[in-house]
């Protein structure tokens, strides 16, 4: 059997019906079918994007790119842009629209673009974001309907972008917020003044406890230098009223702690040649 959609109603009315299934093998899935189609033409020129499209019941949405870290940088820089709520006329869309299911898989395909900007950089807002998981599952098994999920990728795009601009209102560095939030062990819903002080305060020291030049950065002295930070970190939080559970057992706080501080160390490796 062959799909020909030729129109947003059709296209509407497929994804809404979940025994649809398109090009879904070895892993492919509807979204990465339409995803591929919003980053190989014209971004969000809905005609463009459906003139043409066919599914075969055997055969597989080919991605010969996909893994390609080049290419998806190349994609990324072209269309994420575009494929954000800071598009204003993307927004306006998919909160209006009346194609609910091609908006929901379209909140999908930004919810994507936004956690890319964060992933690697921001694990509070990554793991943030991660909860989506959840809400879509519902959504793919019928069990909220579209519009609940749009719903809800928008206001959790907009809890993290809330927050960070709350944290540079207050005259926060991104790294400052992101240490924050480390130290919170989650995406808060305020600043803490606080919190915020000690931040910056271990921020300050963990700049001053970076190798100098000559040094021959290595992973045995990333793990020093982040173990180091962890317990300075700790003192201070603890000298404060804050327990992350330091010598008594994992914590997610103690988890991000490690991975920023492991971060700061080879960004700073990477900024500075050898002497």
């Amino acid at each position: 059997m062959q799909y020909k959609i030729e129109s947003l109603e059709q296209l509407d009315q497929l994804l809404g019906d979940p025994q649809f299934d398109i090009c879904r093998r070895e892993g492919q899935t509807p979204l990465q079918a339409v995803a591929w189609h919003l980053i190989t033409h014209k971004p969000f020129d809905i005609n463009v994007i459906l003139k043409g499209t066919y599914a075969h019941e055997d055969t597989i949405v080919c991605e010969p790119h996909w893994d390609d870290d080049d290419f998806r940088e190349k994609i990324y820089k072209m269309y994420g842009p575009q494929l954000t709520l800071d598009n204003k006329e993307l927004r306006e869309w998919l909160e209006t629209t009346e194609f609910e299911h091609v908006a929901a898989w379209t909140a999908k395909i930004v919810h994507r673009v936004e956690l890319e900007k964060i992933s690697g950089s921001y694990d509070a807002a990554q793991d943030h974001y991660a909860e989506e998981w959840y809400k879509w599952q519902d959504y793919e098994h019928c069990t909220i309907p579209p519009r609940e999920y749009i719903d809800y990728v928008i206001a959790q795009i907009d809890e993290v972008a809330a927050h960070i601009a709350d944290g540079k209102k207050k005259g926060m560095t991104m790294d400052e917020i992101v240490l924050h939030d480390a130290m919170w062990g989650l995406l808060p819903y305020n600043i803490d003044e606080e919190l915020a002080a000690i931040a910056r305060e271990t921020l300050a020291d963990a700049d001053r406890m970076l190798p100098k030049r000559p040094y021959i950065w290595s992973e045995a002295g990333e793990e020093k230098y982040a173990v180091d930070m962890l317990k300075l970190a700790a003192d201070k939080l603890t000298a404060h009223g804050y327990d992350i559970n330091y010598g008594k057992g994992y914590s997610i706080e103690q988890g991000y702690l490690l991975t920023y501080f492991k971060r700061l160390y080879w960004r700073e490796a990477a900024s500075k040649t050898e002497d």
